[in-house]
Formats: C-alpha cells, sequence, structure tokens
C-alpha cells in the first residue's frame, strides 16, 4: 500500500484535497439507453435558484445507522484488476458497484477527494479517479474533473440526490459572490435490477480568484441502492466547463452507464 498524502487545491472558494492510497476500481458498460430522462416526476421542482451563500453543509456527515442484520460492509474497496497500459480501468468500491475510467485518468480509483469551503460545508468521495492533471500551469495539483462514490443512509433516492447535488451553491459561491447554477430534472434508471436516480447541475458564472478557476462546471450525481456499506449509494462526477480539453458530456454519460454490480 503506498504512503498517503495530501494535496490542496483551490477551486474557487472551495479546497480540493486529494489523498492517494488503495481504496478501489471496476469496469463493463450499462446500456446507454438507461440514461433517457424520463418525464419529470409528477410535483417534481428543482431546487430553487441560490439567493445567498448556505452556511450549512448539503453533505455534512449523517450520524452512522446500524446497517440492517446480514447487510454486507467494506472497510475498503477491493484492489483495482491489473489492466493492460492504454485500457481502461475497472474500478471496485466498497459499496458493492463498480464503475469503469478511460485510459488516461489518474488516481484510478486508488484516492479520496474532497471539496471544502471556508465556513466548513464538504463533499467526499472515495474510490476516486481524475482527469486532467495539470492542466493548468500555474497549479500542479489541477484537474478537469474527478468521479469517486460515497455512502448515505437510507432514504428517497431523489431526495438524497436533489440534497447532494446541492453543494455547487458553496463549492463555486466566494465571500457572498455567487454563481447561476441550472438544475437539470431527474432522470430515472436501474443499475443492476435496482432503481437509481440522477441530477444534473450546470454552474456557470462563476466568480474567479484565480487563474485557474474554470468559468463554469457541472455536477452529476447518481444516488441508488448501495449492495454494500451502505444501503444508499452517491455516485459524484464534477468536471469544469469553458476550459480547454475538458471532459465532454458523453464521457460523463459514459462514466455513469459504467456503474454496475461488482
Amino acid at each position: 500500500m503506498s504512503k498517503w498524502g495530501v494535496v490542496v487545491l483551490q477551486l474557487a472558494k472551495v479546497a480540493l484535497w486529494y489523498v492517494g492510497g488503495l481504496l478501489a476500481i471496476g469496469g463493463i458498460s450499462a446500456a446507454a439507453s438507461l440514461l433517457r430522462p424520463d418525464l419529470p416526476d409528477s410535483g417534481w421542482a428543482p431546487p430553487p435558484p441560490i439567493t445567498t451563500t448556505r452556511t450549512e453543509s448539503p453533505t455534512a456527515a449523517t450520524p452512522p445507522r446500524e446497517l440492517p442484520p446480514g447487510f454486507p460492509s467494506m472497510e475498503r474497496a477491493p484492489l483495482p484488476p491489473e489492466v493492460p497500459e492504454g485500457q481502461p480501468q475497472p474500478v471496485p468500491t466498497r459499496f458493492g458497484l463498480t464503475y469503469t475510467t478511460p485510459a488516461g485518468w489518474f488516481g484510478q480509483g486508488q484516492s479520496v477527494m474532497g471539496w471544502r469551503s471556508r465556513d466548513g460545508a464538504a463533499m467526499v468521495i472515495g474510490s476516486a479517479s481524475a482527469f486532467g492533471k495539470e492542466y493548468c500551469e500555474a497549479d500542479d495539483t489541477s484537474m478537469l474533473a474527478a468521479v469517486g462514490i460515497t455512502g448515505r443512509p437510507t432514504g428517497d433516492l431523489l431526495t438524497v440526490a436533489a440534497h447532494e447535488v446541492r453543494a455547487v451553491e458553496w463549492m463555486y459561491s466566494d465571500d457572498g459572490r455567487l454563481p447561476t447554477i441550472n438544475y437539470s430534472d431527474p432522470v430515472h434508471f436501474e443499475i443492476a435490477g435496482n432503481p437509481a436516480v440522477r441530477l444534473t447541475a450546470l454552474v456557470s458564472d462563476i466568480p474567479p480568484t484565480d487563474e485557474c478557476d474554470p468559468p463554469a462546471a457541472r455536477l452529476d450525481v447518481v444516488a441508488t441502492t448501495g449492495l454494500a456499506t451502505a444501503e444508499v449509494a452517491v455516485f459524484v462526477v464534477r468536471a469544469d466547463r469553458g476550459v480547454a480539453g475538458q471532459l465532454d458530456d458523453s464521457s460523463i454519460d459514459d462514466l455513469v452507464a459504467s456503474l454496475r454490480r461488482s
């Protein structure tokens, strides 16, 4: 196991940290047709637009909940399988689900990444991978996109996803300066025969704090049934927009479509 290390990256008001170590990895693609949006739920309304920065974290740690009897749990994710150089990398996670990254990503599921605001809000993802390392010459910890997973206690999947996607409200604000945020309607599909819901936040007009801050970004959140460790698994893809070499929308769809039972 490699020695743990920490690197801090300032994203607008938000610090991104990267912890190397052995955590996870996975492969096989779900059908892309599963990502076609359904009609919006009856009564569904996207989260309201922000009018001020949030002082509470939408991803604040929830008190641990005892898992049902016999529910499997893992302290660490399985080790990633070895693949030939230049091939996609399966990333198994401790939640019983696996995703796949294309060749050229780094971290490859063996990282923990997180975003923390100055007022203490935080979002943390494990089994994390990243794309576009050091794309901004002024910051050797810069990255164009990150993907990973976390767990939550049992709950309505749409409610969980809506709660988590609102992290963009503090991730991309700065000292009262607010970005523009548009939330998608929910997309319902299945992963390993279990229900899943996906929400996307498109962020623009991000207040810059340094030359490496992107002008825009997107956050995709998928909430689904956890198969181990937590009853709800939350898959997160964060990507910069308006920058050269950005991760395209179809690649984000492919990451989501690759989620499957480990």
